[in-house]
């Protein structure tokens, strides 16, 4: 390793002439060099690769210990861990494992264990990275690495034929559902999509007041047909799960069924349609519980580009072209993620017991749509 000889030789005579060659140390030769290291002969025994291993953070093992400390998380759930992250992901991982009950089978939904800087790096393209303002060293992210699209078809009549308005409170529900956990298209968010993009965000549109408004986009009458409120509207979100009529003889306010009225319900159908009222009745009582509390939808917002899955009545070429188009200008924005939220964890005794009892809520949920989500779906 040769260090810079120049101070050596360098001239000390202001009014030296100039030259053409830099002043530059003279070659050493059968002398000794100035300033050169000497490197020792290095035994064949020493090893010639090393491996670094980086510590983790002293406040990433401390926030981890207060997990264990204040949480639901056993001790018995780690085996061999190589690391307090390590013993932390198989603890909180088998827990999450014992509230959701088991794999999902129509909703896309994943936990991942983040530090910091693993988040900054997914964020850092967005507009509103600056709202991520982590209190700690580790996040909780909501994965939604794809996105299925389910529709209700043949199963829809039987459901009509047994109550009115049980596809109203069907659709209602998961969409309470999807406001606690992970966010599910439904027939309303179609329509919102479709008011945006043609009638100035008005959902209750009339044709007359949407029709300037489209010639002005498309310039072209066929096309003004096609995206007309009267068009979309029956095709994207009919009134029977939007706006349904009332129902004779029924005191209730609300058009969604109590869970009274889908206890009687289940006793008088048969068949399938008992099944869902069963689910849409635990369903309801554990959003009650959930009351204001935001589970899931706490944290970063961190713009997903899918969602946990889509229900409509009906897939048709109307939902399939919205969903593809937003999707395609979402993936184009170069903002979407493949998370939901980055939730990041308390390091206090009540924040940890509070936040494991919103997950542990929020996972019960998922686990009752998702079966739910089995039993309406047209299987075809």
């Amino acid at each position: 390793m040769l260090f810079d000889p120049s101070f050596n030789d360098r001239p000390v005579d202001a009014d030296a002439a100039a030259s053409w060659q830099p002043p530059g140390a003279a070659v050493a030769r059968h002398r000794s060099s100035d300033c050169v290291l000497t490197l020792p002969d290095v035994d064949a025994d020493v090893p010639a690769r090393a491996t670094i291993k980086w510590r983790s953070e002293a406040s990433l093992d401390a926030i981890i210990l207060e997990q264990f400390r204040h949480g639901p998380l056993r001790a018995g759930d780690v085996h061999d861990p190589a690391s307090p992250v390590d013993a932390f992901q198989q603890a909180f991982f088998a827990w999450a494992g014992r509230q959701l009950g088991g794999s999902l089978r129509m909703i896309s939904f994943g936990l991942e264990l983040l530090d910091t800087n693993a988040v900054n790096d997914i964020v850092c393209h967005q507009y509103d990275r600056e709202d991520f303002k982590p209190v700690s060293p580790l996040h909780l992210g909501v994965a939604l690495e794809n996105e299925w699209v389910h529709e209700v078809g043949v199963r829809a009549q039987p459901l009509r034929d047994a109550h009115p308005l049980l596809l109203y409170t069907l659709f209602n529900l998961v969409d309470r559902a999807s406001w606690k956990t992970v966010p599910v298209r439904t027939p309303g968010w179609f329509l919102c999509e479709a008011a945006c993009r043609h009638w100035d965000g008005d959902e209750s549109a009339s044709d007359k007041d949407a029709h300037d408004l489209l010639m002005e986009m498309y310039e072209d009458e066929e096309a003004v047909q096609r995206y007309l409120p009267s068009t979309l509207r029956a095709a994207l979100c009919p009134d029977e799960v939007r706006s349904p009529s009332k129902v004779q003889g029924r005191r209730a306010r609300s058009s969604v069924l109590s869970g009274n009225e889908l206890r009687t319900l289940r006793r008088d159908v048969p068949g399938f349609v008992s099944n869902v009222c069963s689910e849409l009745v635990a369903l309801q009582d554990l959003l009650r519980r959930a009351g204001k509390r935001e589970l899931f939808d706490a944290g970063y917002e961190a713009h997903p580009l899918y969602s946990g899955c889509t229900l409509v009545l009906e897939h048709n070429e109307r939902t399939s072209e919205l969903l593809d188009d937003f999707l395609e200008a979402e993936f184009s924005a170069g903002e979407a993620s493949g998370y939901s939220r980055f939730i990041t964890f308390s390091n206090t005794r009540h924040g940890i017991r509070s936040q494991y009892a919103e997950w542990g809520l929020g996972l019960q949920i998922l686990r009752r749509l998702d079966r739910l989500l089995a039993l309406v779906v047209d299987p075809d």
